[in-house]
Formats: structure tokens, C-alpha cells, sequence
């Protein structure tokens, strides 16, 4: 009896232990954080790492590491285009949007 219940909760603990790494990571602010670079990012930088879609453009990933966050923000509040051509779209952000979008950076920064 024990040897068939485990045969079938093998498949549940299986899949209870394959989850996306990322989604764990993340806290409240780094999911908002990486939802607006969803919105805002994506289109040029791979949100997490790999190949981005603008040729020139790190992904995030690796952008988290190039900048301490105290300088990140500071050019976020100035409207500084931290490493980025005149191609870099001007952004307006709302309450949060920085630090949500610093939470995400960080978090990818822990990945490594």
C-alpha cells in the first residue's frame, strides 16, 4: 500500500520541486519592477539573460552589474540615459517604478 501511494505522489513531488527559479526569487517590488521592464524593456534587453532583441542592448541580467544601484537610480530620477545610445526611449516614471525596478535588478544580481 505505502509502495503504490508513492508511485503515485512521485509525479506531484516531481513537479512541486520543478519550479521557475525566477518567480521564487522575486519579491513583491522586483515582480513589479520586472513587469515594467516587460513593458518598457523588452523590446531592445532580454528582461533576464540570453540573447536581446536590439543587437547593441545587454540583457538585464547583465546590465544589473555593469552600475551600483545608487548610480542606476540617480540617472532614473534625472532622466540619465546610463549607457545607452540616443536610441533609448525617454521614460516617465510613476511612484515606485525605480525601486521596483531597482528590487528587479537586484534580484537578478542575486541569481549569479
Amino acid at each position: 500500500m505505502l509502495k503504490r501511494l508513492l508511485l503515485l505522489a512521485t509525479p506531484f513531488l516531481v513537479a512541486a520541486c520543478v519550479t521557475d527559479r525566477q518567480a521564487i526569487a522575486l519579491s513583491d517590488s522586483a515582480t513589479e519592477g520586472r513587469a515594467f521592464a516587460q513593458e518598457n524593456c523588452a523590446s531592445c534587453h532580454a528582461l533576464d539573460d540570453g540573447v536581446s532583441p536590439h543587437p547593441d542592448a545587454p540583457s538585464l541580467r547583465r546590465a544589473a552589474h555593469r552600475l551600483p544601484d545608487w548610480a542606476v537610480e540617480a540617472s532614473f530620477e534625472r532622466g540619465v540615459q546610463v549607457g545607452h545610445t540616443m536610441e533609448m526611449p525617454v521614460f516617465v516614471f510613476e511612484e515606485n517604478d525605480i525601486a521596483n525596478l531597482l528590487a528587479y535588478l537586484e534580484a537578478l544580481r542575486e541569481l549569479d
